[in-house]
């Protein structure tokens, strides 16, 4: 298993396509009742390999997360072959805080010496879909392209 089981609210969520992969599969609904009665692995089995597809669905389409606290901002761009990383990070001196939905009025108030601004990338150390995994597992959320480009244009 590349991710994690999709939990049984989740699989509920996703009876139709569960469904659909089980005829994918030429297992038939009574099969399926059967299947997790009797061969419980298998069907624990068959559960993981649609929890890696599903992931690796959604994964694929991921190409923005960020991740912040009061003093840090990370934005990744997930493209194909590697990541790259625009994180700000606020001096120790600064009140400037990264969580607040004014956040660039007061950058601007504080003037831009109360941060700094980093850039690097990196391809991907394993497969692409696992690393974007990784970063919503340790705390990014998914976001999309604005903030990234903002600060990608004033680099």
């Amino acid at each position: 298993m590349k991710y994690k089981r999709l939990t049984t609210e989740e699989l509920q969520q996703l009876e139709k396509e569960f469904v659909n992969f089980l005829a994918s599969a030429q297992i038939t609904g009574p099969d399926w009742e059967k299947m997790k009665k009797n061969e419980v692995e298998k069907a624990e089995e068959l559960i993981d390999v649609f929890s890696d597809v599903v992931y690796d669905k959604v994964m694929s389409k991921i190409k923005f997360v960020d991740y912040r606290d009061e003093k840090t901002l990370n934005i990744f761009n997930c493209t194909e072959d590697k990541i790259i990383l625009i994180g700000l990070r606020v001096k120790e001196h600064s009140s400037l805080d990264l969580t607040a939905a004014d956040v660039f009025t007061q950058w601007n108030d504080n003037n831009t010496s109360a941060v700094n601004v980093i850039r690097s990338e990196k391809k991907y150390m394993k497969e692409r879909g696992m690393e974007v995994f990784e970063l919503l597992q340790n705390g990014c959320l998914i976001t999309d392209d604005r903030l990234f480009n903002l600060l990608n244009g004033m680099l």
